[in-house]
């Protein structure tokens, strides 16, 4: 969203259309699950909010740096919503291995740079007010804040390859009251087209994941930017069972049929020039 004055919005139901908000100007645009964006002003001290677009409201945050590096890709979660006192906002920087954590009245940010040796995050999630990660090798793991961060290494997931499948991406996803992975497998390493799409739920009982083909006649929602979401698909006014996604540099949104197992392209926008921007999912905030 850096330098842009308008911003073109989609409605998977009633088309595209475009606005001009004032608070996504000029700066960096992080969605998180709850419908609340972080926008980060890259300039100065990096100074912060969490912004709704959909209400205007928003919330101050302290200032964000990365000790000397500018942020650049973050992916957002927050415990609860913004209005709650105790609301926790969780920012990773999957590159850098670091961790960003803030509650309501913090002057500054809990910086935790991690070490798991070759292991590291790469998706975080959160679940009943408390946060989750993926790592690399594909384990499930806890998150513990300050004043004593930690991460907690639990049980893997045990993904199976698709035949032809040479790289993939990871989400977790949590999905009223449920957490969910996704596999997004793609053929090529330079290749930007998924090929498959396979989705795990978790059964805490038997701290073990199931693949399934039904998601409660919910979607998701995946960023090529790492970031996900869920939402009720009839008040969406979408078909249920469905993954919505965006590929990199890629002006189509796709939907994958858990059910049926194929997928449809959405050509929004269609008559918009490419502007090399990662596009994000917006929701209502909760």
């Amino acid at each position: 969203m850096k330098k842009q004055r308008y911003q073109t919005f989609f409605n998977l139901s009633k088309g595209c259309y475009i606005r001009n908000i004032e608070q996504m100007q000029n700066g960096m645009c992080f969605p998180t699950p709850q419908g609340w964006m972080l926008i980060v002003h890259p300039h100065g001290k990096q100074y912060c909010c969490l912004f709704d677009p959909l209400t205007m409201s928003k919330k101050n945050l302290p200032s964000l740096q990365q000790e000397a590096s500018p942020v650049t890709n973050l992916t957002c979660t927050l415990s609860s919503s913004p209005t709650d006192e105790n609301c926790t906002v969780l920012c990773a920087d999957m590159g850098k291995r670091l961790l960003f954590f803030c509650q309501d009245g913090d002057r500054k940010w809990t910086l935790y740079k991690y070490n798991l040796g070759d292991n590291y995050l790469s998706n975080v999630a959160t679940y009943d007010g408390k946060f989750y990660g993926l790592t690399l090798q594909d384990n499930f793991a806890t998150i513990d804040c300050s004043p004593n961060p930690r991460i907690n290494i639990l049980e893997p997931l045990n993904i199976h390859w698709p035949v032809g499948a040479s790289t993939r991406i990871s989400y977790l996803v949590e999905s009223f009251g449920e957490m969910y992975s996704v596999d997004c497998f793609k053929r090529a390493h330079k290749s930007n087209k998924t090929t498959h799409i396979s989705v795990k739920k978790r059964d805490s009982s038997r701290q073990a994941w199931d693949t399934v083909y039904s998601i409660g006649g919910r979607v998701i929602l995946l960023g090529s930017d790492d970031s996900s979401a869920s939402w009720s698909a009839s008040e969406l006014g979408v078909k249920g069972d469905c993954i919505y996604y965006v590929e990199t540099n890629d002006k189509r949104v796709y939907c994958f049929d858990l059910e049926e197992g194929c997928t449809s392209v959405y050509m929004p926008c269609s008559r918009l020039q490419p502007s090399g921007l990662t596009p994000i999912w917006i929701l209502p905030a909760s």
